[in-house]
């Protein structure tokens, strides 16, 4: 339930839907550092055939005693009562450049009010300020009108300001890797034989297909190694990150080659702190034998998910341009 005012708290909501014949549980989402509402929830109706009806009955609708109407759009996850066999497949893009104004609410209206499988939006926030990072994610369950999306919306202006879209890299495993890594941690390597990667020229590093580490440059601020792991947590599950002390770098080592390579692409000039970082393909860990044997194992698990998750979206790239350019015909069509 979006577009609310501040003062409509749980309380409110509750009684609201209470009078409207359902009885409801409500979770207001605030900010983490003022406490105050985002201007969206959660709204339980316990039961997917009551969710359901209230969407199609009210979605739209004058909100009583209000100039608000209901803004109501399917939940993905993360509310009061998560339940897996209520889920439909989810279909996501990467949303960046968005402006520091441009609010979760904001951001999913934009897309809402094109695309009605449109089911969430957020924003990525800095782990100690609250503030937003720039860029976020837009989850579909239709994936024609996620396909669109990447297309139409490519340069939308939100916030008075251009976005950038991109498909969003797919996760597989989460738990069972993340289990796995606390089993297996991989030994960092020395940071001197990572802040030098000259063993091999830029050129071959990008073009080994085992190549997974990506070289964070420019690390002006102060910055912990797990506040480096959630900057690039979003791009795919990560084996480990290390900052060398007193050096101004840093490196992150992902699983898969894939989510190496769109961190690279969306992250590139990002701001931390004052400076904007640069990211360049870092020393490959297959050139280090105890590196290699570490990662063995996790590599391995992840192998098959990390090549579905690239020959998917090596389809879904395909489909896209087929899809624009059939669209191109048919605006050539309605020109003539």
């Amino acid at each position: 339930m979006g577009d609310l005012e501040p003062w409509m708290d749980e309380q409110y909501i509750q009684q609201l839907w209470y009078n409207l014949q359902e009885k409801v549980m409500v979770k207001v989402i605030r900010d983490k550092v003022t406490s105050a509402s985002a201007g969206y929830a959660f709204v339980d109706f316990g039961s997917t055939a009551s969710a359901a009806a209230a969407l199609n009955a009210f979605n739209g609708a004058a909100i009583p005693k209000t100039h608000k109407t209901f803004k109501l759009n399917w939940a993905s996850g993360g509310g009061l009562i998560d339940r897996r066999e209520d889920r439909q497949p989810e279909y996501s893009i990467f949303a960046g450049d968005l402006s520091p104004d441009c609010t979760e609410p904001i951001l999913l209206s934009a897309f809402t009010n094109r695309y009605i499988s449109c089911k969430s939006a957020k924003i990525m926030t800095d782990p100690r300020t609250g503030l937003s990072r720039g860029y976020g994610f837009v989850r579909f369950s239709d994936p024609i009108e996620q396909r669109r999306a990447l297309i139409e919306m490519q340069g939308m202006y939100i916030c008075h300001r251009p976005i950038r879209v991109s498909m969003a890299t797919p996760k597989h495993h989460q738990q069972q890797i993340q289990q796995q890594q606390q089993q297996q941690q991989l030994p960092p390597a020395s940071p001197t034989s990572n802040i030098s990667p000259q063993s091999k020229s830029p050129i071959m590093q990008a073009n080994d297909p085992n190549n997974t580490t990506v070289f964070v440059g420019g690390l002006s601020a102060p910055i912990r190694e797990d506040e480096l792991r959630q900057y690039f947590s979003p791009f795919g599950e990560i084996v480990y990150t290390k900052i060398p002390p007193g050096k101004g770098c840093g490196f992150v080592q992902f699983i898969s080659r894939l989510s190496a390579e769109t961190a690279i692409q969306q992250m590139n000039g990002y701001q931390i702190g004052n400076s904007r970082i640069r990211l360049s393909w870092g020393r490959s860990q297959n050139d280090k034998s105890a590196a290699a044997a570490a990662a063995a194992a996790a590599a391995a698990t992840a192998a098959n998910a990390a090549a579905q998750a690239q020959k998917q979206q090596q389809l879904q790239m395909q489909e896209l341009q087929q899809l624009k350019i059939k669209l191109e015909e048919q605006q050539e069509q309605q020109q003539r």
